[in-house]
């Protein structure tokens, strides 16, 4: 089954026409009416991922263990700007990221020869901006694994 599809039964179905390298919006990326855009993190998706716990893939409750995805800077910062996902989501969250190449996804912006870090951890802590513009950041604690995908 695509990747597409797959988000598209969970009701994560974007519009090709408006993201044209993707066929599907992950939640963290849609507004509250369910429209989306893969360049944007919403920052009340986001807040609402960390407080409830709830998969920025699927919207599912989450279970342990978790996985954050991101940049190797990220991963070496210990801050990821995603939400922790399944095990499940995680190739999911990895086709979006990869499909968008060198463009602007879910809250990076663009730059080349990006590469994508995998942090399996038992739990997380949430960093509130300091700036009204700034973004909130994902720090795990507890890390089991930590590989490139």
């Amino acid at each position: 089954m695509s990747v597409g599809l797959r988000l598209s039964r969970l009701g994560l179905g974007g519009d090709p026409g408006r993201s044209p390298h993707l066929a599907a919006v992950p939640f963290v990326a849609t507004d509250p009416g369910g429209a989306g855009d893969v360049a944007v993190l919403q920052r009340a998706r986001v807040v609402q991922c960390a407080l409830s716990r709830v998969c920025g893939v699927c919207a599912q409750t989450l279970d342990r263990p978790l996985h954050l995805l991101g940049t190797a800077s990220e991963a070496d910062d210990n801050a990821f700007r995603l939400p922790p996902v399944h095990a499940a989501c995680v190739d999911d969250l990895l086709a979006v990221l990869t499909a968008a190449g060198d463009g602007a996804v879910l809250g990076h912006e663009a730059g080349p020869d990006r590469r994508w870090t995998l942090v399996t951890t038992g739990g997380f802590d949430l960093v509130r901006p300091t700036a009204r513009d700034g973004l909130h950041q994902f720090r795990p604690n507890a890390v089991v694994e930590r590989r490139q995908v």
